[in-house]
This record gives C-alpha cells, sequence and structure tokens, in this order.
C-alpha cells in the first residue's frame, strides 16, 4: 500500500504494507500479516533515471544512490543530482569516513574517482581513472568498490584497479571476480563461472568449488552466529563454517516463494537476513529460519527487481529497484494490514474476540483465518456496520438495519433495534448496570438476564434524535452527541425509560450564533469532555454548567478538533483528529503530545470525522484505515540515532554580475553590500517521515523565529549592512527542540558608507561649504556693495538732483539775468537807436532850418557838430543784433536763416517778444502805437506760418 505524505512535494510517495512482527495479543493474531512501512521513491520525486544500482550513507546521514544519470543525493527532504565527467550510470559507490574530510568513491562505465565536499560544502568530482599506468579501458564497468588492507578495489568484470591513495595499478585475474564478499578482516570472491576463493589482495585462494551449489554463483557472504550464510542465486542458503571449511544447507519455514526466487542481494539488518530478488521483491528472515515478511508490488513495493540494498544507521532498509528506490522501516512502531485480495472498504470498528480479529466496514463484517491468512466476509452481515463491540461472550454489531448479535459466525438480529446502531456503552445508571445503545432514531436499553447475558429491553421514551455516540458520567448523565446539532445532557427516570431531563446544547461560546455546530463528546481520565473545533471544554458537576478545560487548552492547543479521545493506559491517550492520530501522554499534572501519525502518509486513510481505534490489554493499538488496519507497538521502536541540525550550504547573490557564490559555513562570513541577497540551506537527515519544522531567526534583522519553506532553506533579501547571527533549530511534531545550528557573518557598508567615501564625502562638504561660504559671503559682500552702490548712486543722484537744481536754479537765475540784461540791453539799445533817430531826425531838422535860413548857419553849424559828435560810429542795431546773438544763442541768424523773409523791424519784434515785452513796452519802445504793433504781430505770425492758436511769444521764447 502506497502512501502520500502530505507535506508538498518534498514529501513522497509511501507504501505501508503489513508484515508479521513476533509480538501480538493472541495466537490467532500473530498470524494476520503485518508488514513495516514502505516508502516508494519514483523518478517523478528524485528527477533522475528509473534504474538504482548502489547505496551509501554518508557520516552527516546523507543518503547517496547509483542512478542511471550519476549520483544522487537525498536528505529526507531534498533530492540532489551530481553528474560524473561522462554523464553515465554510477554502477557502485563506497564512503571512506576515515580522513578528515570524507570522500565519496564512485564507479562507472571506465570512469572511477570520488567526491569530496570543498570548504562550501559543495562536492567535486575528481577522477582516478587517468591516474592507472599501462591499461587500455575497454568496457571497464565497475560494479563494486571494497576496502582491503588499507587500499580500495574497484571491481569490473575484467579488471581490478587497486587505489593506495596515490598511485592506481590494475589486475587483469582469469578467472575475472563476479564478486567481492568483505568478511571482518578477510576478503572472499566468487570468480565469473568458477567457485568461492579467498583473496589474499594479490591472488585468489580456492575455497569451494561452484559444484557445491549446483554450478550456481555466491552473490552474498552474510555473519550467522560464529559462521557465515552463504547465499547463492537460485540454490538456497548454507551455513559456511571457514574454521571448520563445511558447508551446510539451511533449512528455511515458511518462505518456498524465497527459494522460488532469484536472489540478487542481501544484507543483515539487526536479528533479521534481508533478500532483494530479481523477480519477487522482498523477503526478510529471522536467525530461525522463519520468515518475518514479503514485499513486492502486491503489497507495497514499488518494483520487484532489486539491484541493491543497504542498511542505514537507523537499521532501516533501503532498496534500489529496477524503477525507483524504496525505503523499508524494519524498526517503525508502525506496521499495517492491507489486504490485497479482499475489497473489505472503510473499516469503522476493530474488535479481538475468542483469539479472533473482526473488522466492522461499510461493507459489513470481515473475519481473519488463520488457515489461509486472508479475510472472509462473515455471513449475514454484508451491510454498512458501524461497530462492532463484545460485552462478556456476547458480540455486537451496530449496522444500517439495526443491530445484531454475532454468534458462531452467524447473524442473529436484536428484535427490539431496528434502527441504525451507532455507538454502544456499558454504563451504571441510578445504581443499574445496563447497555445504552444509541441509533438513527432512539436510545436503546440493555440489561442482563440470570444467565448473564444482555438482552434488549426497551426504547427510552421521551427522547427521539440521530445520535453518533455516548457518554456517561458518573452522576448517571448521559451525553449524546449529535451529527450536527450540538450534544444533548439526558437524565432517565429511576426505571431508565423515560427522560425525564433534556438540555441540548448548540455552543459553549456565547459569541457563537450557529444553530447547527458540531459538538464532539468525550472522556478523558473518568471526566466528560467536550470540544468544539476551537476549544475544549468541560461539565462542571457542581455548579452543572459546562466550561472551558483550561488545562487540555493549555497543553493542548489547536487539538480542539478531536472527535475521540481512546485511552491507551492511565497515563497514555489517542487524541482522533481529522487529520491525525495524536499521543498524549498525562504525566505530572500537565499533557504533552508524545507522537504524530498523519493521515497524509497513509494511502488510504480514514474517512474524516470517522476515525477509529482498538487499544488491546498489552497497549497494542490498531487504527482503521480504508481497506485495512494499521498497528502501533510501543516495543518495536529502537532508539534513534542522534541528527543534528546542519548548515548545508550558504548561497548569495551579487547583483552586479548576477552569479551565484557560496559560503564556507564554517567560518564568519564577510560579504560585500551588493551580494546582501543570502540563502541558507539546512540539512538534518531523517527519513522516518515524522513531522518536524526548522526556524530561523537572524539577530539583527528579524523580530521571531520563522519557518522556513518546504525544502528547508531561508530567505533573506536587501540585507541592510551590520553584523548577523543566525540561529536556527529544528522542532518535532510536540514542538521539542531537537538540534540548533549558528552562523555568524557581516554585511560591508556599501562603498559609499566606507571610510575613504566619507574622507571624499567630507573633502566635498568641506569643499562646498568653502563655496557656500564663500558664495555667501560674496552675496553679503555684494549686497552690501550693492547697497553702498545703491546708497552712493541715491547720493549721487541726490547731488546730481541738487546740482540739477543749482544749475537749473542758476539757469533759471541766468535766464533770468539774461532776460533781465537782455531787457536792459534791449532797452538801452532802443534807447541808443531812439536816440540817435532823434539826433538824426533833429540834424535833419536844423540841417532843414539852415537851409531855411531860419537858423543861423554858423549856429546851426555849431548844433550840427554837437549832433554828430553825440550820434554812435557804428550802427547801434547791428550792435545790438550781435549782442543778442551772443546772449540768446545766435537767435537772429537762426531766425533769418529759417524765416529769410523777415525784415529789421520784424526781426526787432522778434527780439522784443522773446524777452516777453508787452504790447504796450514794445510800442513805447519802437514808438509807435498799440495797433501798430498788433499790426505788425499779425504780419510776423503769417511770415512765420504760426496757426491762430498758436501763441506768439512762446514761439519766440522756445525758438532755438
Amino acid at each position: 500500500m502506497t502512501i502520500q505524505p502530505a507535506c508538498r512535494k518534498q514529501f513522497y510517495t509511501a507504501i505501508f504494507t503489513v508484515v508479521f512482527i513476533t509480538f501480538a495479543v493472541s495466537p490467532a493474531a500473530q498470524e494476520i500479516p503485518f508488514i513495516p512501512p514502505v516508502y516508494n521513491y519514483t523518478t517523478d520525486l528524485y528527477n533522475a533515471g528509473n534504474q538504482n544500482w548502489a547505496i551509501a550513507q554518508g557520516s552527516n546521514g546523507v543518503i547517496y544512490f547509483g542512478n542511471d544519470n550519476g549520483m544522487l543525493s537525498y536528505d529526507g527532504v531534498n533530492w540532489n543530482l551530481h553528474n560524473l565527467p561522462n554523464n553515465l550510470s554510477v554502477k557502485s559507490i563506497y564512503i571512506d569516513s576515515h580522513n578528515s574530510n570524507e570522500r565519496i568513491y564512485v564507479g562507472s562505465f571506465e570512469e572511477f574517482g570520488y567526491f569530496e565536499s570543498n570548504e562550501t560544502n559543495q562536492l567535486i568530482y575528481h577522477s582516478l581513472r587517468h591516474n592507472v599506468e599501462d591499461h587500455q579501458f575497454h568496457n571497464d564497468e565497475i560494479w563494486g568498490i571494497y576496502p582491503f588492507n588499507g587500499k580500495l578495489y574497484f571491481q569490473s568484470f575484467s579488471t581490478i584497479f587497486i587505489y593506495d591513495g596515490k598511485e592506481v595499478r590494475s589486475r587483469k585475474p582469469y578467472p575475472a571476480v563476479l564478486y567481492f564478499f568483505p568478511a571482518g578482516e578477510k576478503m572472499f570472491a566468487q570468480l565469473i563461472g568458477n567457485g568461492l576463493c579467498l583473496f589474499d589482495g594479490e591472488h585468489f585462494h580456492p575455497v569451494f568449488t561452484r559444484e557445491r551449489w549446483n554450478n550456481d554463483n555466491v552473490i552474498a557472504l552474510l555473519p550467522y552466529e560464529e559462521d557465515w550464510l552463504l547465499v547463492t542465486s537460485k540454490n538456497g542458503l548454507y551455513r559456511f563454517s571457514e574454521e571448520e571449511r563445511t558447508l551446510t544447507r539451511w533449512h528455511i519455514s515458511g518462505s518456498n516463494e524465497l527459494l522460488q526466487s532469484t536472489i540478487n542481494r542481501a544484507i543483515v539488518s539487526g536479528d533479521s537476513y534481508i533478500f532483494g530478488t530479481l523477480n519477487s521483491g522482498i523477503f526478510a528472515i529471522d536467525k530461525n529460519g522463519e520468515q518475518l515478511w514479503h514485499i513486492d508490488r502486491n503489497n507495497g513495493l514499488n518494483n520487484n527487481t532489486v539491484l541493491a540494498l543497504f542498511r542505514d544507521r537507523d537499521q532501516t532498509v533501503w532498496a534500489a529497484l529496477d524503477n525507483g528506490i524504496s525505503n523499508i522501516r524494519t524498526h517503525s512502531s508502525l506496521s499495517f494490514f492491507e489486504p490485497v485480495d479482499s475489497q473489505i472498504g472503510p473499516v469503522e470498528d476493530i474488535l479481538f474476540h475468542d483469539n479472533r480479529l473482526y473488522l466492522a466496514t461499510n461493507q459489513g463484517i470481515f473475519s481473519f483465518s488463520d488457515t489461509d491468512g486472508k479475510l472472509f466476509p462473515v455471513p449475514g452481515f454484508d451491510i454498512q456496520s458501524w461497530f462492532i463491540k463484545s460485552f462478556g461472550n456476547q458480540v455486537f454489531v451496530g449496522h444500517n438495519l439495526g443491530t445484531s448479535l454475532l454468534q458462531d459466525f452467524h447473524e442473529i438480529p436484536v428484535q427490539g433495534a431496528r434502527t441504525g446502531g451507532m455507538d454502544m456503552k456499558q454504563a451504571t445508571i441510578n445504581g443499574r448496570d445496563i447497555l445504552l445503545e444509541s441509533s438513527y432514531t432512539s436510545l436503546f436499553v440493555y440489561i442482563q438476564d440470570s444467565s448473564g447475558n444482555w438482552t434488549f429491553s426497551h426504547a427510552v421514551e421521551g427522547f427521539s434524535d440521530l445520535i453518533k455516540n455516548l457518554e456517561i458520567d458518573h452522576a448517571g448523565n448521559i451525553w449524546a452527541g449529535h451529527m450536527y446539532k450540538g450534544v444533548y445532557r439526558l437524565k432517565l427516570d429511576s426505571d431508565l425509560r423515560k427522560v425525564i431531563e433534556i438540555e441540548n446544547y448548540l455552543s459553549f461560546d456565547s459569541t457563537q450564533v450557529s444553530t447547527y455546530r458540531p459538538i464532539k463528546v468525550m472522556k478523558l481520565r473518568g471526566r466528560i469532555v467536550f470540544a468544539d473545533g476551537d476549544r475544549f471544554f468541560t461539565y462542571d458537576d457542581i455548579e452543572h454548567k459546562v466550561i472551558p478545560f483550561d488545562l487540555l487548552n493549555n497543553d493542548l492547543p489547536g487539538l480542539a478538533d478531536t472527535h475521540r479521545i481512546i485511552p491507551v493506559n492511565d497515563e497514555l491517550f489517542w487524541f482522533i483528529r481529522h487529520k491525525e492520530y495524536v499521543l498524549v501522554e498525562y504525566s505530572e499534572n500537565k499533557y504533552v503530545i508524545k507522537d504524530r501519525i498523519p493521515y497524509s502518509i497513509l494511502n488510504n486513510p480514514p474517512n474524516a470525522g470517522r476515525a477509529n481505534l482498538l487499544v488491546t490489554d498489552d497497549n497494542v493499538s490498531y487504527f482503521c484505515m480504508n481497506g485495512g488496519i494499521g498497528k502501533y507497538s510501543f516495543s518495536d521502536g529502537q532508539p534513534e540515532v542522534k541528527t543534528d541540525l546542519q548548515i548545508a550550504s550558504i548561497t548569495f547573490h551579487n547583483r552586479n554580475n548576477d552569479q551565484l557564490f557560496y559560503l564556507d559555513p564554517s567560518q564568519k562570513g564577510i560579504l560585500a553590500y551588493q551580494s546582501n541577497n543570502i540563502t541558507f540551506q539546512f540539512l538534518y537527515p531523517e527519513f522516518s517521515k515524522k513531522i518536524f519544522q526548522i526556524e530561523s531567526y537572524l539577530q539583527g534583522y528579524d523580530s521571531r523565529w520563522v519557518n522556513t519553506d518546504g525544502s528547508r532553506s531561508a530567505y533573506y533579501h536587501n540585507l541592510p549592512a551590520g553584523d548577523y547571527t543566525l540561529y536556527a533549530h529544528i522542532k518535532d511534531s510536540s514542538g521539542k527542540v531537537l538540534s540548533t545550528a549558528s552562523y555568524s557573518f557581516r554585511i560591508k557598508n556599501p562603498w559609499y558608507k566606507t571610510w575613504w567615501a566619507y574622507l571624499v564625502y567630507s573633502l566635498i562638504i568641506g569643499s562646498l561649504a568653502g563655496f557656500l561660504i564663500k558664495k555667501h559671503i560674496q552675496r553679503i559682500v555684494r549686497k552690501k556693495h550693492k547697497l553702498f552702490e545703491e546708497q552712493e548712486n541715491r547720493r549721487i543722484a541726490q547731488i546730481e538732483r541738487q546740482e540739477k537744481e543749482i544749475t537749473t536754479l542758476q539757469n533759471e537765475k541766468l535766464e533770468a539775468e539774461l532776460t533781465y540784461k537782455g531787457k536792459e540791453l534791449a532797452s538801452a539799445a532802443m534807447m541808443l537807436i531812439n536816440h540817435s533817430e532823434f539826433l538824426k531826425n533833429l540834424r535833419e531838422s536844423i540841417q532843414s532850418l539852415i537851409l531855411a535860413g531860419k537858423i543861423n548857419r554858423t549856429e546851426g553849424n555849431e548844433l550840427l557838430t554837437m549832433i554828430g559828435k553825440n550820434l554812435p560810429e557804428e550802427d547801434e542795431w547791428n550792435l545790438f543784433q550781435s549782442n543778442f546773438d551772443l546772449i540768446h544763442e545766435n537767435f537772429f541768424r537762426k531766425l533769418k536763416e529759417r524765416y529769410p523773409s523777415l525784415t529789421p523791424t520784424d526781426l526787432k519784434l522778434c527780439s522784443l517778444l522773446r524777452l516777453n515785452y508787452s504790447s504796450k513796452e514794445i510800442a513805447e519802445m519802437l514808438n509807435i502805437s498799440i495797433r501798430g504793433v498788433e499790426a505788425a504781430r499779425y504780419r510776423l505770425r503769417k511770415k512765420l506760418n504760426l496757426s491762430e492758436t498758436d501763441n506768439l511769444v512762446d514761439f519766440m521764447i522756445k525758438f532755438q
């Protein structure tokens, strides 16, 4: 029967089948062929070739297999394939653990050498093929590697290669060696087509000819008391006394099938001999020649052709098969019986009665026959059966149609119980011993008759419901677990005929409002226990109320989905959950988990919620499964070899070049910052399929313990720079820490956080600070300079303004003075002109008077002389013009140039208008009337082309 473990892909297909184990509850039970668990590993799991040829185990517990594609390694979770240079199969393996650095020697086709771990725990292959001198390889396939006298012998079917640790030399014996058999300090050999010889390291010395075993080949030489057990391929087993040189056939009983098979490999495992055949699977025989078990494809083995056998340090047997790998847990506390030839369906209940095994299944009742070793259906019970229980000499069966007695392999219906029987308990209620049965509809009471047999009495009145199981407390309360609607507390009257108290608990938690909530009722150490899936509760018969069961809730958190509790004894109890059987021990007022058997490791686990088990008087437990039963015996287990948690490898990913690198787990690691993505691979070689959990805690980073993934790896990405220590531990299913490991490492600062970077930063910051300070000072200087410039500009502007104002004032003063002077000049000039004209007119008048004789000539000439002396020598008008132009920037010249039609009289008027004389003043100065002035002004405007709106005076003043 194949087991599929549940823990993701790394938990592998396992086959649980059944073997006979030396202890049992009765002679009949001893005949039941219970067999140990078998785990099968296929190519889908280890991802390599079908055929496997050799097996060995390293000092760290890892198992190695010679496979068609290379060498496989397996640590209980992870498979790895290690290739050879020729990429061909590995036919032989030998591990030398005597040196400080373990070597794994392997043999292949025209190739042999060894794997050795480097400082980072990576296996590196070293070939010895090229160390062979003067040998031409020709189809040399290394089928065996044997240590002898300090040397290693690599054996092919034509050549022996001898390696002394430095050199390799070859020998070609004739006949060639088929097998070597290390035997203590000696070495025997089966030669091809020849007999058994003793090998001294160089030569072969005949011991027996092959005619002694009918020309067959010896395939194994195993220790047997003080002698040897010689195993032939097809002609049986022989006891070989080396001292007496005698050979005696060893007759084994009950194993004719082994003698009819072709034996290919054989080993010793404890007190047993294990034989692997080419066509019939694996046999186990004890030292008395009794067959212990036989496993083949019909009852658990993945393939019937066994190419190699190996016993590991846990005393379990590994088989390399023609298709896959198998592990037989020969010393497991578990063993299984699953009949191949009988389809019995899910087992609901188990009973041993009168030295006979009975199984209640959905196909009916089956019993085991000790004559032919098979299960057979009990007549009349070919119907869904829920329980089978014995009370005294009577056997009751509850089934779909009611309840029946099983007597002399016949069915006797219980007439009063005609609805499906679900559960039956013996109890004392109101001082009366009864059997109380629950059914699909009613509760039934059975009482004892005068002969001590139980007989149906009556159905209890006042209550009708679908009750799955019953428990009765010491106060006579009946606790009835409904399939869906919680649990009932029932109280019967004194005659046990009527229910007088009914109390229904749909929930024990006020926050739960579900109308239909399954509540399981059980009994633990005489106390009623309830489980609602979240917590345990119990009944306080003093307060008459249901209260939380704090002891169970504190000691067994997570087990509140238990639906049955079966006692083994006063200290051990099986808690049956929906997914596992849990063995719990009560000691010192504390409940502790001792073992777990998850349904996931079973090929045909029981249906959820319907698992059951039977504990016999010798404390052997029998589990109900689909199509078979399991057996758990406390005396079967052997002390386990201590396994240490190891760090198998430490890898980091460099983001700069996208490469993967390894670290030495034995030394503190120092990593560059760009390599801060780290993976830790843990190693804990353990092959029993028990539940283990590895947790890691990275000090300096994690705030809690973290579960590793299914491949037992812990990943840390983008770790900050700093010092770290990784702590790891492995815990079993009860939470007990089994082993620990640790590793310290440091992640260096990134380049931008190194001392020289900080130095550069300091220089840059200093330079930048200096630059900024300089800029700041310059800015302040510029600001102050600008302020000074602004102030200076304002001062200069003010000075300029003042100077302009002064200039303006001066100009205005000068202009005023010029105007004044101009007016004075004009007045003086006009007076002179008028004076000159007056004198001229006066002279003319005198001359006229002289001529007229009115004035004496002499006196007249004297007057003329006086007038002539007072007349200016120069023309006053021309002088006026010149002086006026000097004062008014060539006023007359520019005016004459621009307006050439102006007459001297017009120019006189223009000069007087520029000096802003009024018309009256002009009239007086020109000695004309005001009207004449206005007429002159009019004529002047015409010559200057001025409009009526233009002011003539303004024009003259502004003229440049």
